[in-house]
């Protein structure tokens, strides 16, 4: 009988136990987009870290498991964790995928993430992944200026990567995409790759 108990119990201290952890990790969340608007990125990290594994015990839908997984993975790689970053913005784009939301926004992280350390050649192989996403999403209409900077950045990606004509196409679009939207400015921050590493 207490056998019996026990198994009827599990289910219920497991579903206890998940929306403890949703709670807990939707106020870490919080605590991290604070920390972040403040520009303490070490702050950011050390939350959003509490935050996705308290959203992955949970079980929490794929769709906001990657929200987290794309906050953390930004603030590791702003406060110099790249490697980590890459894997967390990586996981967050095949949750994205799995969830059926769109991939671009961990796509185009990954690729200022490599940009910013230089490397130009995985930097680039990320954009052309991004860029298709972003056409098909109509991003050049609906957000004109951010997407003018996203072609900056690739066309210096291209450059980096020894590909001058391409990287020409590319800055020659950003500038078009200004000339006919004139006035227009990016609403997003971009996440400051490497700008706040912590010296141990």
């Amino acid at each position: 009988m207490k056998r019996l108990t026990a198994l009827f119990l599990i289910p219920i201290l497991a579903g206890c136990a998940s929306a403890v952890s949703e709670r807990v990790s939707a106020n870490y969340t919080r605590l991290g987009a604070a920390a972040q608007a403040q520009g303490d990125w070490d702050a950011a990290r050390r939350a959003y870290a509490k935050a996705m594994l308290n959203a992955d015990q949970a079980g929490l839908p794929a769709d906001r498991r990657a929200i987290v997984h794309y906050e953390y993975g930004r603030s590791l790689g702003a406060t110099c964790f790249f490697d980590q970053s890459e894997r967390e913005l990586h996981t967050a784009y095949e949750l994205d995928k799995q969830a059926g939301h769109p991939v671009y926004l961990s796509l185009v992280e990954l690729a200022r993430l490599m940009l910013d350390q230089q490397k130009f050649a995985q930097s680039v192989t990320y954009f052309e992944r991004a860029l298709p996403a972003l056409d098909a999403a109509g991003a050049a209409a609906k957000a004109p200026a951010a997407y003018a900077d996203i072609l900056d950045e690739y066309a210096q990606a291209l450059t980096g990567a020894e590909r001058p004509t391409e990287a020409r196409t590319a800055a020659e679009r950003a500038e078009a995409l200004r000339g006919d939207h004139p006035g227009k400015r990016s609403i997003t921050d971009r996440t400051p790759y490497g700008k706040f590493c912590r010296l141990v």
